[in-house]
């Protein structure tokens, strides 16, 4: 790129176009005419260094970041620059802000230059990141010569850079005895090559050309590797966190079909192509009804009901699978009806021995062993709804609950006696509300919300009281809270550190960095 296509003098001009040049010049320890000596005379880094330390003084000061970036620049210091020049493109200042956008596209070819040597993947990016830069100054003004100049200059370079690319992973990619999957992704970085090219510059006939050639090659590639991987035999692998449920491996199957689904994009419509997808569908809808079957015989020897449906959930998400890939699957229809049938029946089986169960506990233990029957005779009803006997059982178990929680709350509504401390009544009528909660969620009833409110506002004084009792001297903080101490429980001993009723206390106080110079710069992605 031409020298003169680039700014240098940093403060004539600018200083002449900005809003607030006499903030600049307000600046006792900035002399202008010493810093535009040294800037032409060979010291670009001194000066940025200065106007570095003066615009942390003034970050408003929009004139003093565009000088401090073309400062930067001409030391050299690409990325310096590109963080003062976005500021200033930010700032929307009127004339500055078009002239920083010119400088950053200069920024960002310098960066792609940089990094040629060791990372092409960042030049072409840099590259194009200076074309837009340069296209968004000449879309507002179309005369600008220097940005024309340069726009071109570095659509020439990068067309360049990209053919000859191409032309290199193309002739890696034509060897004899190339191995496939190299092949492979050297076709694909060819193709991609041409086609980048070809957006840069529209006009090129090699880009035309290269684009379409090597779209034909990858697209053969991919079906040929497709049909292989698609084609190879399906394998049994150990599954290390369950020896007893081996897998199929479909890893090969799977690559094939991408290959194939990708060669599909690239060349529509071809018949072949079209055909090995859906037979590869098939072959994989296959392995996964396999798969739900292995599940299927497991769960036939155990007889714990949890692992029973464990296994029958893992053996769905199979048949699912199967059906993502061939909704028309008979056989997965099939077994998915009989999943359904067997899950239905151990949830019933499982809901009619809880309920059994529940005539022989406690209060407390027949809520829970009923709202569990409740449970399972739902998901069956779910899974059956045809069967109205699961109906009627769910409604017979949740009377029966319902009548549990009815009892459960009257008693622990009542108080033991007098030697009942306020934490353990506290924690015998938070029981109390969460049964009147259950019942209520059940069976709404007047009467019900009456107790719920009854057991609200005893709750509420004992909270008080409690609280207030913590505040005496002498007062243990540690069991002022409700559910502090437990029937049974002795009274909680008071640790060193924050109290137990309130957050942890956090002494120590964090420190504070700076951010990097280049924090907050819109980092942008090609």
């Amino acid at each position: 790129m031409r020298n003169e296509s680039f700014r240098t003098l940093i403060l004539a001009a600018a200083l002449a176009s900005a809003a607030t040049p006499q903030a600049v010049l307000a600046e006792a320890d900035l002399d202008i005419p010493s810093l535009q000596r040294q800037l032409t005379n060979g010291a670009p880094a001194a000066v940025a260094d200065l106007l570095s330390a003066a615009a942390e003084r003034s970050p408003e000061n929009v004139a003093l970041h565009y000088d401090l970036g073309v400062a930067a620049y001409a030391a050299k210091r690409w990325e310096d620059a590109l963080v003062a020049f976005d500021r200033v493109e930010a700032s929307g200042h009127r004339s500055l802000s078009p002239m920083a956008r010119f400088q950053r596209g200069n920024s960002e070819f310098q960066l792609g230059v940089e990094a040629q040597a060791s990372n092409l993947d960042e030049t072409i990016s840099r590259w194009k990141a200076s074309l837009e830069a340069f296209s968004a100054v000449l879309k507002e003004r179309p005369t600008d010569a220097r940005a024309r100049g340069n726009e071109a200059y570095v659509r020439d370079r990068l067309t360049k850079l990209l053919l000859e690319e191409a032309r290199k992973s193309a002739a890696e990619a034509r060897r004899p005895k190339q191995q496939p999957q190299r092949k492979l992704a050297l076709l694909r970085n060819a193709f991609e090559k041409f086609s980048d090219a070809r957006g840069v510059a529209p006009d090129n006939a090699e880009a035309k050309s290269g684009e379409e050639t090597f779209r034909q090659e990858l697209a053969e590639a991919l079906k040929q590797e497709g049909l292989k991987d698609a084609g190879a035999p399906l394998m049994l692998r150990p599954n290390r966190r369950e020896p007893r449920l081996p897998d199929v491996d479909t890893s090969r199957l799977e690559q094939g079909m991408a290959e194939l689904e990708e060669s599909r994009e690239l060349k529509p419509g071809d018949p072949e192509t079209a055909a090995a997808i859906e037979q590869a569908k098939a072959k994989l809808a296959d392995a996964k009804v396999r798969q739900a079957e292995t599940f299927m015989a497991l769960e036939e020897q155990i007889p714990i009901a949890k692992e029973k449906l464990a296994l029958l959930r893992m053996a769905r998400e199979q048949v699912d699978k199967a059906l993502d890939q061939a909704p028309e699957h008979a056989e997965a229809k099939e077994l998915g009806e009989e999943i359904d049938r067997r899950m239905a029946q151990v949830h019933e089986d499982e809901g009619d021995f809880q309920e059994q169960q529940s005539q022989f506990g406690n209060l407390e233990q027949q809520t829970m062993q009923l709202g569990q029957a409740v449970d399972h005779f739902q998901q069956a009803g779910e899974l059956r709804p045809e069967d109205r006997r699961l109906e009627a059982k769910q409604k017979k178990a949740e009377d029966k609950l319902a009548e549990a929680l009815e009892k459960l709350a009257d008693r622990l509504m009542k108080s033991p006696g007098e030697g009942e401390s306020m934490e353990s009544k506290a924690a015998r009528l938070e029981g109390a509300e969460q049964a009147l909660g259950e019942l209520q969620s059940m069976r709404p009833s007047d009467a019900t919300a009456e107790k719920a409110e009854q057991v609200g506002k005893e709750l509420d004084g004992l909270r008080q009281g409690m609280a207030d009792r913590g505040k005496e001297p002498g007062g243990q903080q540690g069991q002022s809270q409700p559910g502090g101490q437990r029937p049974g429980q002795g009274p909680l001993q008071q640790q060193p550190g924050p109290p137990l009723d309130g957050p942890p206390r956090i002494d120590q106080q964090g420190s504070r960095g700076t951010a990097p110079r280049n924090a907050g710069r819109n980092l942008r992605d090609y």
